[in-house]
């Protein structure tokens, strides 16, 4: 896209109302064939409509290539919708093409970033963080889930201007910087996610063995083994069921409460 510029055609209110309809309608028609593609052409088309002074049938030409398969990161898409309403403002002939194609080659990356910072990041690894604060009885949890979404919309909000404003640049410029941040999300996760199952998961046995008038808790022997050996076992084996075929978190809950009532039940787990 070097030597063309955008048009002026678009106000600050024009790509508020595209924001707005991709927050409330990013997922709405989501469908197995194109993914998120009706919410991203419903999102830009207040835009679209006012770049080509609402020519229908053009519009419906462009529309073809804008219902072509996309899904990314909910919380990511709003760089790649900014970047892409700043090609097509450029009026250039073939800025449909080159923003549906920018559009593809990004919405890998960008939910890949989405899910290391978004889901794991903040969502997981804060939220567990201020639940656990708050299963305390502090109310510094409360506030830091409560800091958390503001961040997290302001960044939202934030960052859709910043990527029309600067196109495609803002996404090639800052790659390095992106993928830095996510590979240390990673690692934290890792991290707190270890830490939190000797914190939160509370798995001990109940069976004991006894040696002439020493009776030894055989919880007390596994800790010594592995601390927190209960939890670890506990935790390793959910994670491997939930790598079965046909094995989904719901049926995985009820899977450990039911067992967790039969151990409890015949003595196993104290």
């Amino acid at each position: 896209m070097e030597g063309t510029t955008m048009s002026n055609v678009l106000t600050k209110k024009d790509l508020r109302r595209c924001l707005n309809r991709y927050i409330f309608t990013r997922q709405s028609p989501f469908n197995y064939e194109t993914m998120q593609s009706g919410g991203w052409v419903y999102s830009i088309h207040p835009a679209m409509e006012k770049i080509y002074d609402g020519d229908a049938d053009l519009l419906a030409e462009k529309y073809k290539d804008h219902f072509k398969f996309y899904n990314t990161h909910p919380w990511m898409g709003n760089i790649i919708l900014g970047a892409c309403i700043a090609i097509e403002s450029t009026k250039d002939p073939d800025a449909t093409k080159q923003a549906v194609e920018m559009r593809t080659a990004l919405m890998g990356p960008l939910a890949g970033i989405g899910d290391a910072i978004i889901w794991i990041m903040f969502m997981t690894i804060l939220g567990a963080i201020a639940a656990y604060m708050a299963l305390e009885g502090s109310i510094v949890g409360w506030v830091i889930a409560e800091v958390i979404q503001l961040v997290i919309w302001f960044a939202f909000y934030k960052l859709f201007f910043v990527a029309y404003e600067q196109g495609v640049t803002f996404v090639t410029t800052r790659s390095a910087q992106l993928q830095h941040i996510t590979e240390a999300a990673s690692v934290l996760g890792l991290s707190v996610v270890g830490a939190l199952v000797a914190s939160t998961v509370n798995v001990k046995f109940g069976i004991t063995m006894s040696y002439g008038e020493v009776v030894q808790p055989v919880n007390d022997l596994l800790d010594s083994i592995i601390p927190h050996f209960g939890n670890v076992v506990t935790v390793a084996l959910i994670y491997w069921g939930l790598g079965r075929k046909n094995m989904t978190s719901g049926k995985m809950i009820v899977l450990v409460l039911v067992a967790a009532i039969l151990l409890s039940a015949i003595g196993v787990l104290a």
